[in-house]
């Protein structure tokens, strides 16, 4: 049933898995709480972790399938974070230093390198596991790293998180719709809009420390 070859339904021509729909619906509603600062966001996050990371490594895309398993921890982790921080129902959100942000832009960079040297060669360290060799392998890794970064400010109520989320959703939209997973692409395009909307619901929010 969670199998991206098994088609639940087709449209112009567009064959729909189960697991790619559910994994985009998902998304959506995750995407759409986070920019409304709604704590919801992490539960449907869990689920979405889950179900990319079957679709992901049916498409060879290993970055993006490995960070699954962070995006899965980083929503327990928002979700407590969130609790802890509300007061009245309302997010504080903050800005990064200019420091922080200089930090976050080498760390993003360092780890997009190391992680697409690693995956670039899982298939021959672990050919039982990744039998094919993974496709868009620096890209892949750019938009994980960023992404791994964007979740990580997101929890911790940054502004920041969304400039990135832009950055991120722009650069999928062109590897998803490359490597044929469509509506992934396309929901990447509905990612931007709600990226922008949740930038401009955010800054209305910023409480400068």
């Amino acid at each position: 049933m969670f199998n991206i070859d098994t088609t639940l339904f087709e449209l112009l021509g567009y064959r729909m898995s189960l697991l790619e729909l559910l994994a985009v619906l998902t998304g959506l509603a995750a995407v759409w709480y986070a920019a409304r600062a709604n704590i919801i966001t992490w539960i449907f996050a869990l689920v979405n972790a889950v179900l990319f990371f079957m679709l992901y490594y049916q498409v060879n895309l290993y970055s993006a399938m490995v960070l699954q398993l962070f995006f899965f921890c980083n929503a327990i982790y928002g979700w407590f974070n969130w609790k802890r921080q509300s007061t009245n129902g309302e997010e504080p959100v903050t800005l990064l230093s200019h420091k922080g942000r200089v930090f976050w832009v080498a760390g993003i960079i360092g780890m997009a390198l190391a992680m697409g040297t690693v995956m670039g060669r899982i298939h021959l360290w672990l050919p039982d596991f990744f039998p094919v060799r993974a496709t868009f392998v620096y890209t892949d890794a750019m938009i994980a790293a960023m992404s791994i970064a964007a979740s990580l400010l997101c929890a911790r109520l940054k502004l920041e998180n969304w400039i990135l989320w832009i950055l991120v959703n722009i650069m999928s939209i062109a590897m998803y719709a490359m490597r044929g997973i469509m509506l992934v692409s396309v929901q990447y395009v509905l990612f931007l809009i709600m990226a922008i909307y949740g930038f401009i619901q955010w800054k209305r929010k910023v409480t400068i420390q």
